[in-house]
Order: C-alpha cells, then structure tokens, then sequence
C-alpha cells in the first residue's frame, strides 16, 4: 500500500501511509461485514461531485480525475487554487457550485473550472 500512495503522491504518499494508516490500523478493535466493497462505478440516481484543487501538495489532482473516472456518476469541480482542501483557499465560485450541491443536488457543467479569490501568500 505504501509504494501505491508514494506513486499517487511524490511529497506525502509514503509519509501519509505511516502517519495516518500505520498507527490506527495496527490494533483498530472494531470489524465489520457491512462495509460498502464495491463496484466503484455504480450508477447513483443523483450525481456525485467532486471538488479537486489543482495545486493540493496532499492530494494530487490526478486522484481527483482519476475517482471521477472511476465512479460511475461524478462530476469533477476543479478548483484552480492552492493548498489541501478548496474551503482553505477561497472561491466564490466553488462556495456556490458546493451550496448548490448541498441544498439543491445541482452539479456544474463538466469541465467547469473556479478560481480562487486571491492569489497565494497575498494577505489582507
């Protein structure tokens, strides 16, 4: 699993593998048989969306385009911003296409692109 990590992501894969896998999964005292296995790319009646940033040092973008290919339904928002998670680096357009989500179960266009409000390091 550590190779396959260090592969989707050359700054943290491996790291992430030891840091959040490795201590919580040795000795994790709970199991299950009702645990969702698949397939991956089953049809959902409504569309998945996905919020993928292109400069995210954690999680690469390609896993973002990846998953959107892999699921059977998604739609792939991307946020042509900075930083781990879209919310830490804000964007108007991405705040209303997530609202939209959420309380009407509307997904942008494919292919819709959203800058982030600033640009990196500036500050107010």
């Amino acid at each position: 699993m550590l190779a396959e990590l260090d592969a989707n992501s050359r700054i943290s894969g491996a790291v992430n593998g030891w840091w959040l896998w490795g201590p919580c999964a040795a000795d994790w005292p709970a199991s299950t048989d009702d645990r969702y296995t698949g397939p991956w790319d089953a049809e959902t009646e409504v569309p998945i969306l996905l919020i993928g940033t292109r400069h995210d040092p954690n999680t690469g973008y390609q896993n973002a385009v990846g998953s959107e290919k892999l699921l059977g339904n998604a739609v792939l928002l991307t946020h042509d911003g900075y930083g781990h998670l879209s919310f830490n680096d804000e964007s108007a357009c991405i705040e209303a296409a997530r609202t939209a989500y959420l309380v009407d179960l509307n997904v942008p266009e494919p292919g819709t692109v959203c800058e982030a409000d600033k640009k990196p390091f500036f500050y107010d």
